[in-house]
């Protein structure tokens, strides 16, 4: 086990670093980086780097280059934020490695995802607030509709909700799915969504209740840090955890790759009966073996349209 934990944390040091190295290379633009302030006033909020301040007033100029005057006196609050237009627009927002956030797809936008070369997800905005898809197999088995409806409903704040459904085989009768509603707090560029979730299959009476964390920030215009936190809440046993850290960078311009490790953590019930040779009869005992699993490497690509 404490080799286990080394070999983790080696690979997540060693991804840092590369990220460190990449957002070097990304901020060597001639891209302005400097101090960048989001600003409270009394009538609402402007963000822009201040180019000029005294006693009387602040002059700001925006990312879209307009130059706006706020008398001191207005001023309420103003905090230091990363730079957008340096670092560039990221190119997927509404999903993190298998998780949605609640950020919509625009009218006409999409993606196209395949993890581990297996499980391929796409994703079509038709309109600015809902979006349809499909997550199959190159075998057809699984597959899954998806349907999202999400939108802004607050100062940095977003939430959808959604689901997917389908058949695991050709011929199954019976119907698996995902129900969802989320919350994601922040903006495209730095993140983070609270996922709930019901899962379901219709032959089986086990409910299963998810809660998921997920996170992103971009450091530069060709890295951002990503990351997954998936709790599943089953009846009978411990819950199955399953999570981990992953890097995206930004390897065409509308293309993606996510390198990262993950863990799993379950349980399973074994019986561990034995037979009684006194009253020949076999006397069962059920006992719960937690099992771990990691690192596990993660590798996803991806387009945007």
């Amino acid at each position: 086990m404490r080799k286990s934990y080394t070999s983790t944390l080696r690979l997540v040091v060693i991804m840092l670093v590369f990220a460190t190295s990449l957002d070097g290379f990304g901020q060597s633009t001639s891209s302005d980086t400097s101090q960048y302030y989001r600003i409270q006033t009394q009538n609402g909020r402007v963000e822009g780097r201040i180019v000029k301040e005294d006693a009387r007033e602040l002059e700001v100029i925006k990312s879209d280059g307009t130059r706006v005057i706020i008398p001191t006196y207005a001023v309420q609050m103003r905090t230091v934020i990363r730079n957008p237009k340096a670092l560039g627009p990221i190119i997927h927002p509404t999903r993190y490695l298998y998780a949605p956030s609640a950020i919509p797809l625009k009218k006409g936008e999409g993606y196209l995802n395949m993890i581990y070369f297996l499980l391929i997800q796409a994703q079509y905005g038709i309109t600015d607030n809902v979006s349809i898809g499909m997550t199959t197999t190159p075998i057809l088995m699984p597959t899954f509709v998806n349907v999202k409806y999400g939108g802004k409903i607050g100062e940095d704040l977003y939430a959808s909700f959604g689901g997917q459904m389908g058949k695991l085989f050709y011929g199954d009768d019976e119907s698996l799915g995902l129900l969802f509603a989320n919350l994601t707090y922040g903006d495209k560029e730095a993140n983070v969504t609270l996922n709930t979730g019901y899962g379901f299959y219709t032959r089986s009476n086990e409910q299963l209740p998810i809660i998921e964390v997920s996170g992103l920030y971009q450091t530069s215009p060709k890295v951002s840090l990503v990351g997954e936190f998936w709790v599943l809440l089953h009846q009978n046993t411990s819950p199955t955890i399953i999570g981990g850290p992953a890097l995206r960078i930004n390897a065409l311009k509308n293309g993606f790759v996510d390198i990262g490790v993950l863990s799993v953590a379950f349980s399973e019930t074994v019986d561990n009966g034995y037979y009684d040779n006194v009253n020949r009869v076999y006397v069962p005992v059920i006992e719960e073996e937690r099992n771990a699993y990691w690192p596990i490497p993660f590798i996803s690509l991806g387009i945007t349209f």
